[in-house]
C-alpha cells in the first residue's frame, strides 16, 4: 500500500545516514520532511522477508516524528508519521500489546490531522466544517495534495487499530464507518493514488466487516468485489491488491476459486516492485499461507 517519495536531496540522505534521521536539521521543516523520506527509502535495510528490522522501522518513525515536531500543523509531515507507524506496527512489532500502542498513536495522529484538514476545507468553503466527514471535506480539498495520503493512512491506521483492539472496541468508536469515509474520500479525490489505495482499503473493509443492522448494514459482498477489482485495475502489479481480491473471490465466488488460486500462484512467483520489498514479501507470505489452507479445495 506504500509510495516512496523521490527527489530527496542527496545531502539530506548523507547527513541523515551519518547522524540518524531525528538529528537532521530539526529546525528546518522542509529538511525534516526530506529526512523522513530518506529514512522511508531505507526501511528495507536488514529485513527478513516481510519482517522489517526493528532499528530500520524505528528510524522511519523517529524521522517522521521529528518532521511533525518541526512543523506540527504540516499535513505532509503527519501523513508520513502515520505511514511510518503503520510500517512499524505491521512489519516490525510482533507483540500485541506493542501493536496496540503503535496503532493507537497512528489513530490519534489521524484524527488530529483530520481536524487540520477540516480547518483548511472550512477556509475554502467559507463555513464551519469542524464536524464534517472526510467525504464531505473532499470537494474543498482538491487543491490540497497532502489530503489524499493523509486520508489513506488515517484509514489504514484505523483499520489496524480495529484489528488489534477487537470488535467491541471498534464498534464503540465507529471504526468501520470511519475507515469507509476515509477510503471513500481518497477515491473521490484521486482513485489512482497508491495504485488504487482508496479502492483497496474500501474493498478490504467491505470484505472483512460483518453486516450488522444499524451499525454496519452497509457492508456488502458485491462492493467488496467491485472495489477490489477497481484496485487491481488501478494497480495491476500491486501485490496487496491482488492478494485481497483473490481472497474475496475465494470467499464469495465459489465458481471462480481456480481463478483465485491462480492469482496467488502467480503472485508468489513474481519479483517485487523495487522499493516495496518488505511489503511484497509479506503479501507473498500471506499468499502462501492461503494456498496451503486452500489445498485440495475448490478444484474443477
Amino acid at each position: 500500500m506504500q509510495r516512496t517519495t523521490r527527489g530527496v536531496p542527496a545531502f539530506v540522505i548523507l547527513v541523515s545516514f551519518l547522524l540518524g534521521p531525528a538529528s537532521v536539521l530539526a529546525a528546518d521543516p522542509s529538511a525534516t520532511v526530506a529526512a523522513a523520506d530518506a529514512a522511508w527509502a531505507r526501511r528495507a535495510a536488514g529485513a527478513t522477508g516481510g519482517t522489517a528490522a526493528d532499528a530500520a522501522a524505528r528510524d522511519v518513525v523517529a524521522a517522521a516524528r521529528a518532521a511533525v515536531a518541526a512543523e506540527p500543523e504540516s499535513v505532509g509531515a503527519r501523513w508520513r508519521l502515520m505511514r511510518a507507524l503503520y510500517f512499524l506496527g505491521e512489519h516490525a512489532t510482533p507483540r500485541e500489546a506493542a501493536k496496540k500502542a503503535v496503532f493507537d498513536e497512528g489513530k490519534r495522529v489521524g484524527e488530529e490531522t483530520l481536524a487540520l484538514l477540516r480547518r483548511t476545507a472550512g477556509a475554502s468553503a467559507g463555513r464551519d466544517l469542524t464536524s464534517a466527514s472526510p467525504v464531505e471535506l473532499a470537494p474543498y480539498l482538491a487543491q490540497t495534495p497532502d489530503a489524499v495520503p493523509a486520508f489513506l493512512w488515517a484509514g489504514v491506521n484505523w483499520g489496524k487499530w480495529a484489528l488489534v483492539f477487537g470488535k467491541t472496541a471498534a464498534a464503540r468508536q465507529g471504526a468501520a464507518a470511519k475507515i469507509r469515509d476515509y477510503a471513500a474520500a481518497v477515491v473521490a479525490l484521486d482513485p489512482t493514488w497508491d495504485e488504487g489505495g482508496g479502492y483497496r482499503v474500501l474493498g478490504r473493509l467491505h470484505h472483512q466487516t460483518p453486516s450488522i443492522p444499524f451499525v454496519t448494514g452497509w457492508a456488502s459482498r458485491a462492493e467488496a468485489l467491485a472495489s477490489l477489482r477497481r484496485a487491481v485495475e488501478k494497480g495491476p502489479r500491486n501485490f496487496v491488491n491482488r492478494l485481497y481480491l483473490a481472497e474475496a473471490i475465494w470467499d464469495y465466488e465459489k465458481g471462480k476459486r481456480d481463478e483465485a488460486r491462480g492469482m496467488l500462484e502467480a503472485l508468489v512467483r513474481e519479483a517485487p516492485t523495487p522499493g516495496l520489498e518488505v511489503e511484497a514479501a509479506r503479501a507473498q507470505e500471506d499468499a502462501r499461507a492461503l494456498l496451503a489452507a486452500w489445498a485440495g479445495k475448490g478444484r474443477r
